[in-house]
């Protein structure tokens, strides 16, 4: 049984579909569990990926540096394109449960 780790918050990553993977395996090895979405959004309309991460207020600048370490910006020679297109938002959470 995985010891129970109090959510504090919740870290929303919205990331184009060629980050997704790299940093969703990131978090994964550094043993944070993560929700993959797949979403669509934004003026063209392209997939993208939101990635949840509840943690421990402690965890958010860990979490957020996973993201800005591992999602690209635009090294498929894109970087006018895909710079600054990923987007995070910290929620805090009042209650938290497992069922």
């Amino acid at each position: 049984m995985l010891p129970e780790i109090p959510v504090e918050r919740m870290v929303l990553a919205v990331l184009s579909n060629d980050d997704a993977n790299t940093v969703q395996a990131a978090l994964v090895e550094d043993e944070f569990r993560v929700t993959r979405i797949n979403t669509t959004g934004g003026f063209l309309r392209r997939g993208n990926v939101t990635l949840l991460v509840g943690v421990a207020e402690r965890d958010v600048e860990a979490v957020i540096e996973h993201i800005r370490t591992n999602a690209s910006a635009g090294s498929d020679g894109a970087s006018a394109d895909r710079a600054g297109s990923t987007m995070l938002v910290v929620l805090p959470v009042s209650v938290s449960a497992r069922v």
